[in-house]
Order: structure tokens, then C-alpha cells, then sequence
């Protein structure tokens, strides 16, 4: 789907698997980028995006920014949780919005035999 100004728009996710608490080597945050073109492919900048969660996790997961300007067709937000579960992030242009699951996990078990 296009935008109303004939934008296509696309949401990328670092990370579809995040972690609760310090877990060496596991992420703990999600970089989103929206990337933004024009009928031609072109970088658009200038646009607003906003990032929002669904309504059942706007008190356990913040975005930072909630709102930023593309930059070279491009605009970023960091994505946290402070609980386990799916949520649904989503990055709107214009009419547009992009959305991606995002999966919360508590601290993984430890793996291998402990030798």
C-alpha cells in the first residue's frame, strides 16, 4: 500500500526476539527503521513517522522517539519492554501504517551441559 502521496513505505526490525534484564549476549532493545521512497524510488525526507505499540502495551514498552522526521528516507526509533509477551509495533507515514511483531522473552535458560 501506498501513502496518499504515493509514498512506499517499509518497516525493518533489528530484532524480532528481545530479552528482559542484562542477558550477555542476547538483545535487550529493538532498533526500528522506517524507510521512506518516493514513486521513483527516491529517499523523501522531511516526512513524519510516528511509532506506537497497541493499546494493551502502552504501559510496559516505550519508544524512543514516538515521533521523528526522515533523514535520507529514513527515520529510527528504539524499541523496549519491561515485560514478556508479543507486541505489535507500529510505524505510521501519511495514511500508511507498517506494523511487526516483536516477541519479549524473560531470561533465557542456560544451554549445554555445564562442562
Amino acid at each position: 500500500m501506498q501513502s496518499e502521496h504515493g509514498y512506499r513505505v517499509s518497516l525493518h526490525v533489528s530484532d524480532t526476539l528481545i530479552w528482559l534484564g542484562p542477558v550477555r549476549g542476547f538483545p535487550q532493545a529493538a532498533a526500528l527503521l522506517v524507510r521512506v521512497r518516493d514513486a521513483q524510488g527516491q529517499p523523501v525526507d522531511g516526512l513524519t513517522v510516528l511509532f506506537s505499540v497497541e493499546p494493551d502495551w502502552t504501559q510496559n514498552a516505550a519508544l524512543t522517539p514516538a515521533e521523528a522526521r526522515t533523514r535520507n528516507g529514513e527515520a529510527r526509533a528504539i524499541f523496549q519492554a519491561n515485560t514478556t509477551g508479543v507486541v505489535h509495533v507500529m510505524a505510521r507515514v501519511d495514511n500508511v501504517t507498517r506494523e511487526a511483531a516483536i516477541t519479549v522473552n524473560s531470561r533465557p535458560s542456560p544451554t549445554g551441559g555445564g562442562e
